[in-house]
């Protein structure tokens, strides 16, 4: 998992509020505490996507469809917004490509 110099994080979800807004304030918190803060992570519809974003996280039942929105993303699938180790990952990612 890797975008060299991330510097916008997007959570897709269905309607682009909910779990995805949950999500989000999750990951800035990790980022936050991992001293990152030049990543803006906001949430939106998968519908919503653009062709050009950077890196997607999206539940697993919607991926497909965020591919489809935005094919050249890093993309994560997660299966629960509120609870994953993925954010764990895309926080060592995101220092590792600042290292």
């Amino acid at each position: 998992m890797s975008a060299d110099l991330t510097t916008l994080v997007i959570f897709a979800c269905d309607a682009g509020m909910g779990s995805s807004a949950m999500g989000a304030t999750l990951l800035r918190n990790k980022l936050k505490a991992a001293g990152i803060a030049d990543v803006q992570v906001v949430n939106k519809a998968v519908a919503d996507l653009a062709s050009d974003a950077e890196f997607v996280i999206s539940h697993v039942g919607l991926s497909d469809r965020a591919r489809h929105m935005a094919p050249d993303a890093v993309h994560v699938s997660v299966e629960n917004f509120m609870a994953t180790p993925k954010y764990d990952e895309v926080v060592e990612a995101l220092l590792a490509q600042r290292s």
